[in-house]
């Protein structure tokens, strides 16, 4: 009786086994790269929900000592000063979300316009140093950012931009990045549709608005992400560019604002919040587009 009790509980466990690890090692692989990706996830998530724990609380807790990882009690206070401006002389907060709203929506919309029409010229077009021209912007990608500040900048004070919304646009539409993965996009697409069009009688914009500007959708889904994405969290540009209070971005007024509460040093629970605030629309950016995103990502790279 006690071998056959054995007997059971060996196979019941090689069954409970082999319900858990189907193919063996390769299963339990895959679990413990499950394990080291959702502790990723969660080690990457924190900060945000610290940020959105601390623009809950109030300042005893902000203050505290030993700071606690839950609200034992719910303030809107931070959320509160920040919108009334506290610390900062009518400081007009929700023009400066306006414009931040303004600006992004102008970029977005302005780099897709912009860069699926050469990527589509870049992909389709035969037309004299094409490709010399297209490289020359491939390389252009290799030149660091803070190398091209200061002519930025001294080219768009000569311009007379500053302290004007076209500085905050103008810059941002000619994406080399975005040139560059509208085009590898587009030399996907099949060629017989382009054909059969232009034996129909197709100019060139109508196979670029009726065939090539639909099948587009996942890659400028993904380039509006990324565009929205760098819009909306600028800082050093605006600063650098902008000297009238109205015409601050949320990320550069919210930074002067901090730093100006009166009688007192940095607030982090106004921090926090606008941190909150200004992580909203990304994420929901991401939530609607993200199934464009990822084909959009996978089917450029089929073919160079």
């Amino acid at each position: 009786m006690a071998q056959s009790g054995m007997e059971d509980r060996s196979l019941r466990r090689a069954t409970w086994l082999q319900r858990l690890f189907p193919e063996g090692w390769l299963t339990a692989a895959r679990w413990l790269g499950l394990v080291i990706l959702t502790a990723w996830a969660l080690f990457s998530l924190f900060p945000l929900y610290w940020a959105i724990i601390t623009s809950f609380k109030p300042a005893s807790e902000i203050s505290a000592i030993r700071p606690s990882l839950i609200v034992r009690q719910v303030s809107l206070d931070s959320y509160r000063r920040f919108l009334q401006g506290v610390g900062f002389a009518n400081a007009p907060v929700v023009r400066w979300f306006l414009n931040t709203i303004l600006v992004t929506v102008a970029n977005v919309l302005g780099t897709l316009f912009v860069c699926s029409m050469a990527g589509y010229s870049f992909a389709r077009k035969q037309f004299w140093g094409r490709d010399t021209i297209f490289w020359a912007l491939i390389f252009s990608m290799l030149i660091p950012g803070w190398s091209t500040l200061v002519p930025g900048y001294i080219l768009t004070r000569q311009w007379g931009m500053h302290d004007t919304y076209w500085v905050l646009t103008l810059p941002y539409l000619p994406a080399a990045f975005g040139v560059f993965l509208i085009r590898q996009f587009t030399v996907t697409l099949p060629e017989e549709l382009f054909q059969s069009a232009r034996v129909d009688g197709a100019s060139e914009l109508q196979l670029y608005n009726l065939i090539a500007l639909p099948l587009m959708r996942p890659v400028l889904a993904t380039l509006g992400m990324f565009t929205l994405l760098s819009s909306w969290n600028d800082f050093l540009w605006p600063m650098l560019t902008l000297n009238k209070v109205h015409l601050y971005t949320v990320s550069v007024g919210a930074a002067l604002m901090m730093y100006q509460f009166r009688g007192s040093g940095p607030n982090y629970g106004v921090a926090m919040a606008v941190a909150t605030l200004m992580s909203a629309a990304p994420v929901v950016a991401f939530l609607i587009m993200q199934r464009n995103m990822i084909r959009g990502l996978t089917i450029g790279a089929l073919k160079g």
